[in-house]
């Protein structure tokens, strides 16, 4: 239902501003995502410059890479929970420990300041 609404704003063009955290060795540090047509196309750090080539974690939470994060993680993880954006509708914060009881499986995902761009 959340999806649905979502696609029905018709928002393909994007900048989201995404940090992912974890026991792993992926870096907590927040960037911000170019998605254009619904595909993530660049990495920007949080002043604008670019931030390197596109690489996960940050690539993997399009939109819609979001909701299919929210729908594995909710059938995966013995804890989970989850935040929408009140005028998006999209995730915007998501945790979850897969096993409770054992250490270092845990993980975060926040995505937050989604500003639609104009198409050219």
């Amino acid at each position: 239902m959340r999806r649905a609404a979502w696609r029905a704003l018709g928002i393909q063009d994007y900048q989201i501003k995404v940090s992912v955290g974890c026991f792993c060795p992926w870096p907590q540090t927040p960037a911000l995502l170019q998605v254009r047509h619904g595909v993530a196309v660049e990495l920007r750090d949080t002043t604008g410059r670019k931030f390197g080539p596109l690489r996960e974690p940050w690539s993997l939470y399009t939109v819609e890479g979001l909701f299919d994060a929210v729908e594995q993680a909710a059938r995966r993880n013995d804890l989970f929970e989850v935040s929408y954006n009140a005028r998006f509708g999209y995730p915007t914060y998501m945790h979850g420990d897969a096993r409770l009881g054992l250490p270092d499986d845990w993980f975060w995902v926040r995505a937050t300041a989604l500003t639609p761009t104009p198409r050219r």
